[in-house]
């Protein structure tokens, strides 16, 4: 799995790629619950190139999404895959974590990118 951050239109945007399983999935907590500790203003989950999730993928959204409301952060997911999404709204994530099938959607703004401040891990 491979991850990167940036920033567009005051959201901090985390991408994901590849399987957010067993293996993976607690890696990719570590680093969105480091970067929730920062406090932005929204944080939005790019899962558009995620080819897999399982629960353990599954539990890392749902920590993301209680970490941000307890310090009152927007969270939202988008750009998931159909076979992605059917996991996410079988689980019943849908009903409480936002989600939107692309990044203009979730940003409600016109596509206006801002990447000076771009990492990869």
């Amino acid at each position: 799995m491979q991850t990167s951050y940036y920033e567009e239109a005051n959201h901090l945007i985390l991408k994901a790629s590849g399987k957010l399983d067993t293996i993976h999935a607690p890696e990719f907590g570590k680093l969105l619950e480091e970067l929730l500790e920062k406090k932005p203003s929204a944080c939005l989950l790019d899962l558009s190139e995620v080819t897999f999730l399982s629960s353990s993928g599954l539990q890392v959204l749902l920590a993301g999404a209680k970490i941000s409301k307890k310090k009152g952060i927007h969270f939202a997911i988008f750009g998931m895959s159909e076979m992605v999404n059917d996991v996410f709204c079988m689980s019943g994530f849908d009903r409480f974590i936002e989600s939107f099938a692309s990044k203009e959607e979730a940003l409600g703004t016109s596509h206006e990118t801002d990447t000076d401040t771009t990492r990869q891990s």
